[in-house]
């Protein structure tokens, strides 16, 4: 049976969804003096609607215009809330499940913070959406400016998604022999992707030179890159953490042909180092 406070929440997530699909004109409202979820709300839904417009008003309006969206508002028949989801954002992101998944997959962990913050609820989390806002408007920033600085964020992170799911499809199509993923010059890939395949080193040869990176498995057990400092050439770079082994990077880019290995010596270096870790490798099959 579907409580009340859900039918809300189904009510205002159709009232997103034919908003979003109306012809131009359409309009966005939200309430001055904007805080997190407001922002956030108008700067999302201006990059699904470029052409719409933004206008603030006070937190009490009363919407009724059918071309108008009224996000973190609760008066008229326009006003999208989403006190059942959290925050009018959280809602507006559920939406894009159905519509963009790379959207919502991008938003989710945002809309989870405004969720809570927006209900007065307390978030660890390191950055705190609101807290960004709060700086905007030190700054003396106008309602529209803080929107405007909020989309660029949302249009990053949106971005940086679609990005992550190109490299962990890169990621699929490179080859793990006992351990080791080795990735060529022109194949971007992140170690992440590959270390969740099951790979516990990675090698990587690029225009920036070489580098090895060694997975948490290892790191955890004690096994560190460290141990290998006397035998890599002296100019490679080993981080005293132990993570990361290099030859030039992209900070610092050097001919990898300059590193004193070329790519399979440097395979057969890690590999013979990895099997005298025996007790710590995968088991196979």
């Amino acid at each position: 049976m579907t409580g009340s406070g859900d039918s809300q929440t189904l009510e205002e997530m159709d009232k997103v969804k034919d908003w979003l699909s109306k012809e131009d004109p359409v309009t966005i409202v939200t309430h001055q003096k904007v805080d997190a979820d407001a922002a956030f709300s108008a700067a999302l839904l201006q990059i699904l609607r470029p052409h719409a417009g933004l206008i603030f008003v006070r937190a009490d309006a009363e919407i009724i215009d059918e071309s108008c969206l009224a996000v973190d508002l609760c008066e008229g028949p326009r006003a999208v809330k989403g006190l059942e989801k959290g925050s009018a954002f959280g809602l507006i992101v559920a939406v894009m499940k159905e519509i963009d998944r790379p959207v919502y997959n991008a938003l989710r962990r945002w809309a989870n913070q405004l969720n809570l913050t927006d209900s007065g609820k307390n978030c660890k989390d390191n950055v705190v959406l609101a807290g960004l806002v709060n700086c905007w408007r030190s700054l003396k920033f106008d309602d529209a400016q803080i929107v405007s600085r909020v989309k660029e964020l949302i249009l990053g992170k949106i971005s940086s998604e679609k990005r992550t799911q190109e490299l962990r499809k890169s990621a699929k199509t490179i080859s793990i022999n006992e351990g080791i993923a080795v990735i060529s010059e022109e194949i971007h890939v992140r170690a992440s992707h590959l270390f969740k395949r099951g790979a516990i080193a990675v090698i990587r040869q690029s225009e920036c030179g070489q580098c090895v990176i060694i997975s948490k498995e290892l790191q955890n057990n004690g096994i560190l890159l460290t141990e290998l400092e006397s035998i890599l050439p002296e100019e490679w770079f080993v981080h005293p953490g132990g993570f990361m082994a290099c030859f030039g990077s992209v900070k610092a880019p050097k001919d990898y042909k300059d590193s004193g290995l070329n790519l399979e010596e440097l395979v057969l270096v890690i590999k013979t180092w990895i099997k005298s870790q025996k007790d710590i490798l995968p088991n196979e099959g």
